[in-house]
């Protein structure tokens, strides 16, 4: 499946939310639709499910109007929607009827996904337990029908590290399904472990777009990094820095960065190295983390 949002343009009074989004997300891959709090994301996916329609632009589904009956969509919102005081499996299995199960399937998946992340089959209100297992729960009521899309927007929080892992085969299973999967979160390094394709909103309008990796190094503007045996990162610096080398200099974790200000930096660095017997540990691309990007593309761009 390929989902296409063609000059999307929606407006609540005079609160212009989204302004001319163009983004594609394909099944198969975890597609990151990532921005901050107010820029437009929340909106874009009600869109989807129908809840809001665009004032200007049209969402595709494989090239065609996208009709939201003909598809099963999983939501999971970033606040609980739920209802506290009614029994877990009573309140799953209504939601799933909603979806348009019966009440037999409806019934089966809730418990088959309730043994899934070790939750009691019983009839405990929603309200009595933790955050965490709160969060479970919106995951269920999400992929009970084994929907065709999932959108899934702040799926990790209050998870401990078990249950993440837990979603992480969930999300890996619709993938690897060919599902279509819509990711999006805050915690940058989550999101650079599942996304291929990344869509970056800021004040309702797609910034940045593309393959993560090819972003990446798109944006590594040609700056290595370097660690020799016979240094550590500051001896080597200074190193470095007493040389006519047209090279700038910083620090990335364990590494030393180099920002090369000549074409020939880079051959006159290796000749360099070579002399001065200088045996090389590590030397390769950087490539800016997607909290990098983020903070880079919209960090200083206040309201």
């Amino acid at each position: 499946m390929i989902l296409e949002y063609r000059n999307i343009h929606k407006s609540f009074g005079d609160k212009h939310v989204l302004k001319g989004v163009n983004f594609t997300a394909k099944s198969g891959v975890a597609n990151g639709y990532l921005g901050r709090n107010g820029s437009g994301k929340t909106t874009s996916f009600r869109l989807l499910l129908d809840i809001f329609r665009p004032d200007q632009g049209e969402i595709l589904l494989d090239g065609k109007a996208f009709d939201r009956r003909s598809v099963k969509i999983g939501y999971l919102p970033e606040e609980r929607g739920m209802y506290d005081g009614v029994g877990l499996v009573n309140q799953l299995v209504y939601f799933g009827m909603l979806k348009g199960m019966t009440k037999k399937a409806a019934t089966a998946s809730a418990k088959r996904w309730l043994d899934f992340f070790e939750l009691e089959d019983n009839k405990k209100a929603l309200k009595t337990l933790s955050k965490g297992n709160a969060q479970k729960i919106q995951i269920i009521q999400c992929v009970i029908d084994d929907p065709d899309i999932l959108v899934l927007d702040e799926p990790f929080s209050g998870l401990d590290p078990v249950n993440v892992g837990k979603l992480k085969e969930i999300i890996n299973g619709a993938i690897d399904k060919d599902k279509l999967v819509i990711f999006s979160s805050h915690q940058m390094p989550v999101v650079e472990t599942f996304c291929e394709d990344i869509n970056l909103l800021e004040k309702g309008e797609i910034i940045l777009s593309g393959n993560l990796e090819s972003i990446k190094k798109e944006l590594s503007h040609g700056k290595m990094l370097l660690a020799v045996d016979n240094f550590n990162n500051k001896e080597l610096r200074e190193k470095l820095e007493s040389t006519d080398l047209a090279i700038n200099y910083g620090f990335e974790k364990d590494l030393l960065l180099l920002d090369f200000q000549e074409n020939n930096a880079k051959h006159q660095l290796l000749q360099y190295l070579a002399e001065e017997n200088l045996s090389i540990e590590e030397y390769k691309l950087f490539k800016p983390s997607l909290e990098q990007i983020f903070v880079e593309r919209v960090g200083g761009n206040n309201e």
